[in-house]
């Protein structure tokens, strides 16, 4: 009978868990077609109204790609000297003018006119001015996506050599 009785627990329990999940499955699947729904209540029925979903690619977002990324053969202004490549670093100060932006689809060109230098306690000081072209694309993050500069092209940037600051001594007169 004590058999019995705990086959018949055993069988309520385990119908309580078969419910429990089936309501559990019912809510999950219920969630879904709702998101689903709103999905696709956002898409626009007006074919001319289109919706950008594309990150916007700001002066803030452009200074930011703009570090680590490399401009090559940049000749010298009074073209004494050969051609370098410059690393953009985000201790550098670099002032700039974005004068073109086209977007099309996940890729983005952008004209900007620079003027940077060498970071305070570089050994060669050199500036860096003119006009670059910036390549993006739309990389897909872990949850976003984000523009990435992918190639720089060097329109109209020269640089030049400045004389290094002489170090600071404390040479005071009467030491």
């Amino acid at each position: 009978m004590t058999q019995k009785i705990q086959v018949l627990i055993d069988f309520r329990v385990m119908n309580q868990i078969h419910l429990a999940t089936s309501i559990f499955l019912s809510f999950v699947l219920l969630a879904l077609v709702s998101l689903s729904a709103c999905t696709s209540s956002s898409t626009n029925v007006n074919p001319q109204v289109t919706t950008d979903k594309r990150p916007e690619l700001t002066e803030e977002k452009i200074r930011e790609t703009l570090n680590d990324a490399r401009v090559r053969n940049v000749p010298e202004k009074a073209n004494a000297s050969k051609p370098i490549s410059w690393s953009f670093e985000s201790d550098e100060p670099k002032e700039f003018k974005a004068i073109e932006t086209q977007l099309d689809g996940e890729r983005a060109t952008v004209v900007i006119d620079l003027t940077t230098r060498s970071a305070a306690d570089a050994r060669n000081p050199q500036e860096l001015s003119g006009k670059i072209r910036l390549h993006y694309e739309l990389q897909r993050g872990w949850v976003l996506r984000q523009w990435q500069i992918v190639k720089v092209e060097n329109i109209s940037m020269t640089y030049r050599n400045l004389v290094k600051p002489e170090p600071m001594t404390n040479n005071r007169p009467g030491n």
